[in-house]
């Protein structure tokens, strides 16, 4: 399962911020060039301000990752005062273009004759630091000031936008939903998840992250927050996981002839996922949907095992499908 590097963009939505808000003055954007993005506003907004916003941003330099400290002290100028709702779509105008910076500078990487593994690995593989150029000195210095992270998979590196730094930049500005979301994000991007289609953190913990996106979503899904049909499909995606495994993590260590039932058996991992689950949770949707697989592993059913799953890919649409 490849890594997804940046997110998908969101439903727009509106909010019926009161239109007689006071309107700030905001700092000049820099001489709008040819990499500007100038597009049609985001949403039809009922606050000037967050209109002001998402034009002031769109007039920014995406060639420049040093636009995006820029953009972070207009919105904490602007929306100081503002409430809660309304920075959470201000915060959502950011990474929009937050992520259309990461995206060049990203592409950029083969081009800039910048040697970003060393930036990355720090040490060679005989664990000797690398001597870094003033040239790539200063891009890390960049890209860790403007909310960027080098990371890599299937042996390719790339660069993320840095949750911890949002989370840390927008936490007290936005509605207490967002900052929750914007936490488990950043704790989630430290933790890891995968590498190579490979399960990196453990079954416990890959437990207790379906049970929180679960709790979260339910809590947001009939409300106005700005994400919440990403916190859904972040729950699914979890929630695969944990019934599907990955490919180097499955579910099931048989081989060959997988009907019968002597060469089925649960994976240590989804044991050890699955027991906790039941133990700690059991009034969680997850556990309910989980127990009836578990069980019909442990008799070592394949009839059972594949009847499940199919009811469970009925019941549940997959995040890849949309």
């Amino acid at each position: 399962m490849k890594k997804i590097v940046f997110a998908l963009l969101l439903t727009a939505v509106c909010f019926g911020c009161n239109s007689s808000d006071k309107k700030e003055p905001i700092k000049d954007a820099p001489k709008r060039s040819a990499n500007a993005t100038n597009k049609p506003p985001l949403f039809q907004y009922g606050n000037p301000v967050l209109l002001q916003y998402d034009r002031y941003v769109d007039g920014l330099d995406t060639q420049l990752v040093e636009m995006s400290s820029q953009a972070i002290d207009t919105f904490k100028l602007l929306f100081k005062d503002q409430p809660a709702e309304v920075r959470d779509t201000a915060l959502y105008i950011f990474e929009q273009f937050h992520s259309r910076v990461s995206m060049y500078t990203y592409l950029r990487m083969e081009t800039d004759s910048i040697n970003y593994e060393q930036i990355l690995y720090e040490k060679d593989e005989n664990g000797k630091p690398y001597k870094l150029s003033q040239k790539q000195i200063d891009r890390k210095k960049a890209l860790d000031q403007n909310g960027f992270l080098l990371a890599s998979s299937e042996g390719q590196t790339f660069i993320d936008p840095n949750q911890q730094f949002i989370a840390t930049q927008f936490g007290k500005y936005v509605s207490a939903p967002m900052n929750q979301y914007l936490t488990q994000l950043g704790k989630e991007q430290k933790d890891g998840y995968e590498v190579d289609a490979g399960l990196t953190i453990e079954p416990k913990e890959l437990a207790e992250r379906a049970v929180w996106w679960e709790n979260f979503s339910r809590s947001v899904e009939n409300t106005k927050f700005l994400y919440a049909k990403d916190a859904s499909k972040q729950y699914r995606y979890v929630l695969y996981t944990v019934m599907e495994g990955m490919d180097n993590t499955p579910v099931a260590d048989y081989v060959s002839d997988s009907t019968a039932s002597s060469k089925i058996q649960l994976s240590e991992y989804f044991n050890t996922a699955w027991s906790y689950l039941k133990e700690k949770y059991p009034a969680a949707k997850i556990t309910q949907t989980v127990m009836p697989y578990y069980n019909a592993f442990l008799k070592k059913d394949s009839a059972e095992i594949s009847q499940v799953h199919e009811k469970f890919k009925k019941e549940f649409k997959s995040p890849w499908e949309e």
